[in-house]
């Protein structure tokens, strides 16, 4: 018949736990106002320390009981209260302390490990009851990184390019906006002016200030004229220090309260600019440099190559893919291939410009299987071996500026399969017009533009 006492103990932990802090922090305070060797404030401080930690325990022993009967993991409580009990227990120490001394002044330093204690506790019981990240979830994004948050990305609006005529205007375009400017303080959590803009029925209740859509006069609603206040009005929204709407984002907002605010309403039939959907569409983005199962390179062996003259890093961190430059090894000949031998596997950037390489290197890059970009602009090559580059199958990007070389030798690339551009500035192709159109596309350089009736204004 009693069965509920317990558990109705249990709901009391958030008004017992309240009171022990409060009395606790109150005789720190005293502590620390105290003089050495003056004891006026000293029965305060005993009695202080005394009731908050009887309140400790009436806090404890309340949270255990929300343990057992609220249905929490002991994964999610078990620091919070081992914590609260040690919490609890140093305010007795300090107590008992203040029972033999003379001078509140030594316990200084005990006391200001009290309140550490104190405030790691409340921390960890806030994170229970509000969720991970409660305590930096309403600082700008670099004091959440400063103070060991991790600022959650909130979902962004995405389309497809395929179809997005048919999306919900709300349910698909609004509402992702509104989470992604809005959220963080417009929450069913964290209602800001008591308004939440989660939902549709939340959007249209509004908040303190009233309805945030105006049924008269849509274009003037406070969602969307706050928005475009200037970034530094004082109620300019969403605040400074926040993430800022995309003008494509806005311009969406607006079309869709053009549109009296409809929640039937479909994308395509508000006939949106294509220039407002554009940056949302979703696109796949294809790798540049290949993938490969390769183990990443020795650094041992990376440190003998640059010792040699190389310039050698992986393309990005945790890479296994190598770019390697003789930016710094001029004298870089034909034979020299072979000193990067060991890695040839890895390389997929190669830099042979400004060196003494001739069309026999040509022959030998067979084996770098995963060459993505080689460059040798300003190198002996004369286009003769050019036919011998077809075996690299993941070639992008060739540079071969300053060389001699025709249009000729050029049709000897058309076997590439992947090979998208080639970069001939300075060589007897200069601002020449090709008279064959290539799969790949030529750079030749020496661009002209025409002139324009500006180009004779005097200032």
């Amino acid at each position: 018949m009693l069965s509920f006492v317990f558990p109705l103990l249990g709901r009391f932990h958030p008004v017992l736990v309240h009171l022990p802090i409060g009395i606790l922090v109150f005789g720190v305070v005293l502590v620390f106002l105290s003089k050495k060797q003056d004891k006026t404030f000293l029965p305060a401080i005993q009695l202080a320390f005394l009731l908050g930690s009887i309140g400790g325990i009436l806090a404890c022993i309340s949270g255990f009981l929300q343990y057992q009967f609220e249905g929490f993991s002991w994964d999610t409580v078990q620091f919070h209260l081992i914590f609260g009990v040690l919490t609890t227990a140093a305010g007795f120490f300090i107590y008992g302390k203040s029972k033999k001394i003379t001078d509140p002044y030594s316990i200084k330093w005990s006391s200001t490990a009290l309140i550490l204690a104190l405030l790691f506790t409340g921390h960890l019981g806030g994170t229970i009851t509000h969720g991970e990240g409660y305590f930096t979830e309403g600082m700008p994004e670099n004091l959440q990184t400063l103070f060991g948050g991790a600022p959650s990305p909130a979902a962004q609006l995405t389309l497809p390019e395929e179809g997005w005529e048919e999306l919900a205007y709300y349910e698909e375009v609004v509402q992702p906006i509104l989470n992604s400017n809005c959220q963080s303080c417009h929450n069913p959590r964290n209602k800001k002016g008591g308004l939440d803009l989660s939902t549709k029925e939340a959007l249209l209740k509004g908040g303190e200030n009233g309805p945030v859509i105006d049924p008269h006069q849509f274009l003037k609603s406070s969602l969307i004229s706050r928005m475009e206040l200037p970034r530094d009005h004082e109620d300019h929204m969403p605040p400074s220090e926040k993430r800022q709407p995309k003008k494509e984002e806005l311009q969406l907002l607006r079309l869709w309260l053009e549109n009296e605010a409809s929640f039937d309403l479909k994308l395509g039939a508000a006939k949106p600019e294509m220039k407002w959907l554009e940056p949302f569409f979703q696109r796949e983005e294809i790798a540049f440099y290949p993938t490969a199962p390769l183990s990443p390179v020795a650094e041992d062996s990376l440190a003998r190559l640059r010792k040699v003259g190389f310039y050698v890093e992986p393309i990005a961190q945790g890479s296994s893919l190598l770019k390697v430059s003789c930016i710094n090894f001029p004298d870089f000949q034909d034979q020299n291939l072979g000193d990067l031998a060991s890695i040839q596997a890895n390389v997929v950037y190669l830099d042979l410009g400004g060196t003494q390489v001739t069309d026999q290197i040509l022959v030998k890059l067979k084996d770098f299987p995963l060459l993505t970009v080689l460059k040798l602009s300003h190198t002996q090559v004369n286009g003769a071996n050019l036919e011998s580059l077809n075996s690299l199958k993941n070639l992008k990007s060739l540079f071969l500026n300053g060389v001699s070389l025709t249009q000729a030798d050029l049709e000897k690339l058309e076997h590439l399969p992947m090979l998208e551009k080639v970069f001939a500035y300075e060589t007897a192709l200069l601002g020449k017009e090709s008279t064959k159109k290539f799969k790949f596309k030529l750079e030749t350089g020496s661009y002209e533009l025409p002139p324009i009736p500006s180009d004779t204004i005097v200032y």
